[in-house]
Parts: C-alpha cells; sequence; structure tokens
C-alpha cells in the first residue's frame, strides 16, 4: 500500500533529510516516530504528494506518485488519501454537514447521505450536523477532522500528530477511533507522531 524507497527532500535553505524506507502491505498499520526537526511533517507531505522529493520513490497503491502531473496528483489524493492534521482545515463559513459533503465532492461521492451520517454517528456528530464548526468544542472538532479524513474510505490515511495535545485519556479514545475507522474502510493509517503514548497502539514502527 505505502512503498518509498531512498526518500530524500532538501529544503532551499540547505536542511536535507534521508528517509527510511518504508513498506507497508494494504490495511497494516504504522507509526513514525522521532522528536521534533527530524522530519516527521516532511515526510508526511512527501508521502500524500504536497512536497515532490527531492530524489527517491513513493508507491500508494501501486501508484508512483511522483510520476503524477499536478493535476493527476491532486485528483489521486482526492480519491486514495485521507489526511488528518495537526491543525484542523475546515471551511469556517459551512456547517459541519456541509464541511463533511464538500470532502465527498473529490471523489465524486457527494451524493453517500448513508456514508455521512455512518460516520457522523460513530464519531458522535449527529447532533452537530447543522452547527458552524466554529461553535463545536475542541474535542469535536477533531473528530470532525477524523471524520473528513476518512469519509471517502481512503486506501491510506496519514495522520499529523493527533495525539499530542490530547490527555491520556482523550489520547487513547482519539487512537481508538482512528483505527476503528480505518478498519471499517480497509484504511491502511499512519500516523506521525513524538507521541511515546502511541507506541503502545502499533506493532510496526519507524523511528526518525
Amino acid at each position: 500500500m505505502v512503498i518509498t524507497h531512498q526518500l530524500k527532500f532538501q529544503y532551499g535553505n540547505g536542511e536535507a533529510f534521508n528517509f527510511p524506507d518504508i513498506k507497508l502491505k494494504a490495511t497494516q498499520h504504522l507509526a513514525v516516530l522521532g522528536p521534533s526537526g527530524v522530519g516527521k511533517t516532511t515526510l508526511l507531505h512527501l508521502l500524500s504528494g504536497i512536497l515532490p522529493p527531492s530524489s527517491g520513490s513513493i508507491q500508494i497503491n501501486g501508484t508512483e506518485i511522483t510520476g503524477l502531473s499536478r493535476k493527476a496528483l491532486d485528483q489521486f489524493r482526492g480519491e486514495h488519501i485521507g489526511l488528518v492534521f495537526q491543525r484542523y482545515h475546515f471551511v469556517k463559513s459551512l456547517n459541519v454537514q456541509e464541511n463533511l459533503r464538500l470532502r465527498q465532492f473529490f471523489p465524486g461521492k457527494m451524493k453517500e447521505k448513508e456514508r455521512r451520517e455512518a460516520i457522523a454517528e460513530r464519531l458522535g456528530l449527529t447532533v452537530h450536523l447543522k452547527k458552524r464548526v466554529m461553535q463545536l468544542s475542541q474535542g469535536q472538532q477533531q473528530r470532525l477532522s477524523i471524520a473528513l479524513g476518512l469519509i471517502h474510505k481512503p486506501k491510506v490515511v496519514f495522520a499529523d500528530e493527533p495525539t499530542s495535545n490530547l490527555d491520556d485519556v482523550n489520547c487513547e479514545k482519539v487512537l481508538e477511533l482512528l483505527k476503528e475507522e480505518a478498519n471499517l474502510c480497509g484504511s491502511s493509517l499512519v500516523i506521525i507522531t513524538h507521541d511515546q503514548r502511541v507506541t503502545e497502539h502499533f506493532k510496526n514502527q519507524i523511528v526518525l
């Protein structure tokens, strides 16, 4: 599902990263661990096609994404990749339901109302569907972020520091929600984090 080989990236200021190879099978999960400054978020951006690598290869679901045009890459990401960012990315002028429906637009699944209702129910968002996202609590916003990352049933989900600002109880809840939703969708889950509490939940680990 996710295969990288000799992946490297260098910023314009000269800062460079060499990343270990990844071989992740379909429906397997992976935790990428390391302290700040080792390139964790850079790796997430490379794997999701937000950044192009300086060298090396990235295969997602059998597609070499480094060879895609920008337009084709955007389409591929919209259909096959889910992203759960550390900082939430919502359309503030829309309500919860409209944000979910908008995310379904990219793979052309806007009419799948049952999927919206099902994921909203599992994540405790049903009673909040008509609310603007800024009316949600921080915990509700985090669950919406998870829903947006998984609503289109992506092949792989990349989550950036999803537990870093949470206490132990909520850390456990978020990790279980992510894994449960990924398993229901048949998705691979890759969490990139410095949070050592995550290690108990993932057999596959890479340390940067």
